[in-house]
């Protein structure tokens, strides 16, 4: 117990916490960089309660509201002083007793005090004015940054009680780590901590301790009834593309889960096509948009949803941004593999049109690496160049949508002393955290050899200046996803990216044509079903 220290800097409030109680005084004073919360007994009840600062009373009657032991020790309050200390300072306010930890933004200085670019205030400041929005900037200028800061905000303005952030299961870590960075006085919480079954109680703990809980989207699919009992106050939907299909099981469950704000992130730029921007439109404004509003055209989707929508580009507010010099690799197949892949083509003319997917995926995986013999003409290039990057002291990211490559390459490169992380989805979460924290922490780790599906999203891999691709997704938007995990925000060196192909393949004359006719995967796939000439163009 210490004495209160009366000063006119001092903020005063009277609160009654139960209907049957005598009133008691909060005072809260900073000093330095230290804040102290007091409460006493207070002998004049002819105040009225609840009164002074605002933001106090509601600081003080959630302390006792949510802390059992707070609550006994302010009911026997009759003589001396209660009190618990918090640190002010920018960057350090996670240090506070522990009671606070669901009220210290209340306690905290209503401005906040962060280092952001201006377009990310700019950013903070869109979703701030609105309930419905999608950020959608180029992947690598923060938008997760962006979103915390905001919701930092909200909490010091007493504007939100409970925050639920869904994203892929991968990224739950990354916004962990975020929040710790950017928002330390904020308390998070993923579900899957809670451990055993999920319960409707169980929401209703992880949002009483929280201010913040992390959720993955398989979490959200299967747990919307329990969430939708008591529905956060803020829902933030990160990677929002995955949603577009509005049949698929994740993007009903999020239908059904009403919430005054809902904001979603993508790096896709979306705005390129109606149906996507029809299905964000009718997740954020259900009553006013529908699914089919696709069929009024891309214009008319563009201007409904430009009240909704931010898009910044890195060229527009981040210049001086290093860039990433692309390569297109070209590797002379190795004897066995050559053999193999002529193998394959002559199996073409004993099958049905209907084999060509099975064929073409044969294909692809025979150029990346043949696996009787283990020859592979791109795992020996990818090595050369991971090699020479580590010789200067340069880390190299390594991509790959199948997975043996990766498993084979880092083994090779093992083998030569070079060290090398693997990071691939069928991996724990914390094998996965660890392989991502030696690589980037570690200044003999040179390389990381990623699954496009885990590695292109969420991840910040600025520790590394060069990118190989050992083979491509046909989807563009995908690869550059890829490749801005490394050009980003605190990236100081320029880039290279290197993209391998086999030479005299159907690799080598696919991207070329995807490039040209500016057609999706999807679409040149459908008429490579029923267009048997384009098929013999390609294999020949």
């Amino acid at each position: 117990m210490s004495a209160l220290r009366h000063v006119p800097a001092m903020k005063r409030a009277y609160v009654r916490p139960w209907p049957d109680s005598d009133v008691v005084l909060a005072q809260l004073e900073h000093r330095g960089e230290w804040g102290f919360l007091n409460i006493c007994y207070e002998q004049h009840t002819e105040i009225a309660v609840p009164s002074g600062d605002r933001r106090l009373v509601a600081a003080v009657l959630e302390l006792i509201a949510n802390d059992a032991a707070v609550a006994r020790k302010v009911r026997g309050l009759r003589e001396g002083t209660l009190e618990w200390t918090f640190n002010c300072a920018p960057g350090h306010e996670r240090d506070y007793d522990r009671a606070l930890r669901r009220v210290v933004p209340l306690l905290l200085p209503r401005r906040v005090q962060d280092s952001l670019y201006p377009f990310q205030r700019s950013g903070t400041g869109f979703l701030l004015q609105r309930n419905r929005a999608v950020l959608a900037d180029d992947m690598g200028l923060g938008k997760t940054v962006q979103v915390i800061a905001a919701i930092r905000r909200l909490y010091r303005a007493r504007r939100l009680r409970t925050c639920l952030v869904a994203a892929p299961r991968t990224l739950i870590a990354n916004w962990d780590a975020e929040f710790h960075r950017w928002a330390p006085e904020l308390t998070v919480l993923g579900l899957d901590r809670l451990g055993g079954g999920f319960a409707d109680s169980d929401w209703h703990r992880a949002a009483a301790r929280a201010h913040a809980v992390l959720a993955s989207y398989e979490d959200v699919r299967d747990l919307w009834r329990h969430l939708a009992r008591q529905p956060p106050s803020l829902i933030v939907a990160d990677e929002a593309h995955r949603l577009r299909k509005s049949d698929s099981q994740l993007s009903q469950a999020m239908r059904r889960l009403v919430t005054p704000r809902l904001w979603m992130l993508t790096g896709t730029p979306v705005e390129r096509d109606a149906a996507d921007l029809a299905c964000l439109l009718s997740l954020l404004e259900p009553r006013l948009y529908s699914i089919d509003d696709d069929r009024l055209g891309l214009e008319t989707m563009r201007a409904r949803a430009r009240p909704y929508l931010l898009r910044r580009t890195k060229e527009s507010v981040l210049p001086e941004l290093p860039t990433a010099v692309e390569h297109t690799v070209e590797c002379e197949m190795l004897p066995a593999q050559r053999a193999a892949y002529n193998e394959a083509i002559r199996s073409l003319s004993s099958s049905g049109p209907g084999d060509f997917l099975a064929l073409f995926g044969r294909l692809r995986t025979i150029c990346d690496w043949e696996p009787v013999s283990g020859d592979s003409a791109k795992l020996d290039r990818a090595s050369g160049l991971v090699q020479a990057a580590a010789a200067r002291g340069r880390k190299t990211v390594v991509f790959s949508f199948t997975i043996d490559p990766l498993r084979q390459l880092s083994e090779r490169l093992r083998r030569s002393g070079i060290g090398c992380q693997l990071l691939i989805g069928e991996q724990s979460l914390a094998v996965r955290e660890r392989a991502i924290a030696k690589f980037k922490s570690d200044p003999e780790c040179f390389a990381l050899a990623a699954s496009m599906r885990v590695g292109s999203e969420g991840l910040t891999l600025t520790e590394a200046t060069q990118v190989v691709f050992i083979n491509r997704w046909w989807n563009p938007s995908a690869n550059a996803q890829a490749v801005d995990r490394v050009v980003r925000i605190g990236q100081t060196q320029p880039v290279d990216v290197h993209y391998l192909t086999c030479a005299n393949t159907v690799e080598d004359r696919l991207q070329p044509m995807l490039d040209r006719k500016s057609l999706t995967f999807d679409e040149l796939i459908d008429r490579l079903r029923h267009d048997r000439q384009l098929v013999a163009d390609l294999l020949h």
